[in-house]
């Protein structure tokens, strides 16, 4: 796996494996969320592909797991722009009804996924919030896991869709498990 484990990553102040903390420009974030949502959506409309943008650095994308059944579960993933796009979108699972997460009340809005090598999904990570584990996520760099060089963000490469790829691999069968439980 190319994160790692709760009890390797360094205390204090986050630094991100570029050897420097993620900062915020909301500017930044808007114009550029923006302009990749525009050209992702190209003449389609946000509700057309069945998203939803409550304000200018927030997006909200319903997703399905599929369990090994075949079954369906649905989540609703909060990608919030407020350091995009030097560093990935802030990826949370969210309670559908309040778009909010609250350990323990919310947990079954956030899915298990085992044994993937590139996310998993944390209902209470050290510090009380949930964490998607996965250096496409701006939480990833907050706590400073250590990282391959070759899956980092880059911003060039990378626009939020890969954030949203990258969270749907963890999804399907044989990873994903079903939604997490106390």
């Amino acid at each position: 796996m190319h994160f790692a484990s709760r009890s390797s990553v360094r205390r204090g102040a986050p630094v991100s494996i570029l050897g420097k903390p993620p900062v915020q420009d909301i500017a930044q974030g808007q114009a550029a969320f923006a302009a990749d949502l525009s050209r992702f959506l190209g003449q389609r409309s946000i509700d057309e592909v069945g998203w939803a943008k409550p304000d200018e650095l927030t997006l909200l994308v319903p997703l399905f797991a599929t369990r090994a059944d075949g079954g369906k579960d649905p989540y609703l993933l909060r990608l919030y722009f407020d350091h995009y796009p030097t560093w990935p979108p802030s990826a949370l699972f969210v309670n559908p009804l309040t778009v909010t997460y609250k350990f323990p009340d919310d947990i079954q809005w956030v899915p298990q996924a085992d044994n993937h090598q590139e996310i998993k999904f944390h209902t209470n990570y050290p510090g009380g919030t949930q964490l998607v584990c996965c250096s496409l996520t701006l939480e990833f760099y907050k706590v400073n896991h250590s990282v391959q060089e070759a899956v980092i963000w880059r911003e060039k490469e990378h626009k939020f869709t890969s954030t949203i790829a990258s969270i749907k691999r963890g999804l399907v069968p044989p990873y994903y498990i079903g939604r997490s439980k106390q």
